[in-house]
Order: C-alpha cells, then structure tokens, then sequence
C-alpha cells in the first residue's frame, strides 16, 4: 500500500554529540503539498510521542520540528518550536509514524544506525536528513548524514549549489 505524500519526515537528531542525552532530540517534518495543512489533532507515535494542538498549521513547502526540550530549543537556536516529545529516540534505530487526527498513517520512518542507512548521525552532531524533501521516507538511500553540525532546523536540508556559488568557489581555488 502506498501513502499518499503530504506532510512528511525530513531530519531527525536522534543521538546528539556528547553527554546532552536526550533533551536535544527532535523530529522535524516536511509539507509536500503546494497548499496549507492543518495539523491539529494529528500526533507522532511509535518511538515517541508528540499530539499537535489545535490550530497547528504547516505552510507549503515549510517545516515544523518537535523538540524533547523546546525552550532549550529555543535558547540554543532561536527557534520557536514544538514539543516536548515523550519518550525518547533510540540511537541504535527504530520505527516513527506520523497519523493523522483520524488515526490514519500518513507516513512512517524505520530508521537505523548502520549499513545501509548512513552511520554518521549516531552521535557525530550531524542529523540524519533526508536528501531530497520530496523523497519517500521509507528507503534508506533517500537519507544521508546532514552537512551541518547540529542539521538544518526548519531550513533546507542540502540547498542546491548555484552558479553563484560556483563561480565564487572557482575563483576562490585559483
């Protein structure tokens, strides 16, 4: 059975560097559609807990991340977020489901720390981030380790390389 694509998962930090333990774990999700979706009433499951309030809406295209400490979060990053998340991320790997407020699956993440999904994010600082936001969550080639200490919170995961960039990186290397 296939799910249809609308919001997703994008990055996990599910074992952050150091002895921060599990407070800086968080679960950010990605809105595939090209409209608006309201949120409220729809919960993460399986690994951890997360249950949206009312009036909770993700813009298209846009990111929304639930924290196991949102105002440490908030005070490290700057970033208003959601949470806090019950229970914690396993950092050998397990399953994420994202439901709707019915209930329904709208998408699920069985993630691992070893071949073939990528070993990096198991305490490195990097998050496990998906490569391409409209990827499915299911395969583990569609993830890879993020380029970033700490990821790209509420931000694009690997933006694409322009000319611009290109350019000044050729220049730069001469």
């Amino acid at each position: 059975r296939v799910l249809e694509s609308t919001v997703v998962f994008n990055e996990l930090m599910y074992h952050p560097v150091g002895d921060s333990g599990d407070q800086q774990e968080w679960v950010e999700l990605y809105n595939q559609l090209a409209v608006d979706v309201d949120l409220s009433g729809w919960h993460l499951s399986a690994a951890v807990n997360y249950q949206f309030p009312a009036g909770t809406r993700i813009p298209s295209g846009g990111h929304v991340l639930i924290a196991a400490d949102p105002i440490a979060f908030q005070r490290q990053t700057g970033f208003e977020v959601f949470g806090p998340l019950e229970g914690r991320l396993s950092n050998n790997g397990e399953r994420l489901e994202l439901r709707n407020k019915s209930g329904r699956l709208m998408d699920h993440l069985d993630y691992g720390d070893d071949d073939p999904w990528p070993v990096s994010p198991d305490g490195s600082g990097s998050t496990l981030a998906k490569s391409r936001p409209m990827s499915g969550s299911v395969k583990p080639e569609n993830w890879a380790p993020s380029d970033y200490i700490g990821g790209t919170p509420l931000a694009e995961n690997f933006p694409p390389f322009t000319t611009e960039v290109q350019n000044e990186t050729l220049i730069d290397s001469k």
